[in-house]
């Protein structure tokens, strides 16, 4: 059983030296969100990390990390400005998005997404309130580890719905940081966009009128080449689906 979300491809209120010093060259091939409520957590501190091990086919090709808060609606979005840092921990890198939660905020949406060529593993979801300054206590985060199959492998995420032919996303149990298994993202085939298209997926919103533009320009998207394999999929419908958790 699936539940569905209405949800923008382009979550782009990133941050401050990693987003406003990054530029990509590529539009999202796959992408995933985790939510997490945090209403009884208003104005309070967090922070969120994600492990990835990236092995991109070239130097344009990465991945991306942010996250916005959300109120009750399902797209009621919150601007935010959450900072996102990084470390190394042996051969995988620690995402790390942190800030206030807004009083206005019901839920925070965590989103990873691989732009361009190569393989890359997810693991290991962590998330952390301070409750007291300098006191940290660590929430518990269904499926942080990507170890439930069922109903299937993205239980706990909302998982974006585009598929094409250069995109393999499967459990891997050779490669991983915590647990037994990682999410392995294979892309390949796509090539970086230009102009408006590579302007569009790199601006930032400001406004609701903003996001509804975004929204729109996911839809004519493949039209536009957006996606750059050979054929891709006709669904239509909500960009993520939900996979069924507790």
């Amino acid at each position: 059983m699936k539940k569905t979300l209405l949800f923008p491809l382009f979550l782009f209120f990133c941050i401050i030296s990693f987003a406003q010093s990054t530029r990509y060259h590529f539009a999202e091939e796959f992408y995933f969100v985790k939510e997490i409520s945090v209403s009884n957590y208003k104005g309070k501190q967090f922070r969120y990390e994600i492990a990835v091990r990236s092995n991109p086919t070239d130097s344009f090709s990465k991945i991306r990390v942010h996250g916005i808060a959300s109120g009750k609606g399902k797209e009621d979005f919150i601007k935010s400005n959450f900072a996102i840092e990084s470390r190394i921990e042996q051969e995988w890198t620690i995402y790390t998005i942190a800030g206030q939660v807004q009083d206005e905020a019901y839920k925070l949406l965590f989103y990873s997404s691989v732009n361009g060529n190569g393989d890359y593993y997810f693991d290991d979801v962590n998330f952390y309130i301070e409750e007291q300054p300098g006191k940290w206590k660590q929430l518990e985060v269904f499926n942080p580890s990507f170890e439930i199959r069922k109903p299937d492998i993205f239980a706990g995420y909302y998982v974006s719905k585009r598929r094409s032919d250069g995109l393999n996303v499967h459990l891997s149990n050779q490669i991983y940081k915590t647990g037994n298994l990682s999410l392995n993202v294979k892309t390949s085939g796509n090539i970086p966009v230009s102009g408006i298209v590579q302007k569009v997926i790199n601006k930032v919103p400001e406004t609701s009128e903003d996001l509804s533009f975004h929204r729109e320009f996911v839809e004519i998207a493949p039209d536009l080449m957006l996606f750059r394999t050979k054929k891709e999929s006709p669904e239509k419908g909500p960009l993520l689906s939900k996979s069924q958790t507790k």
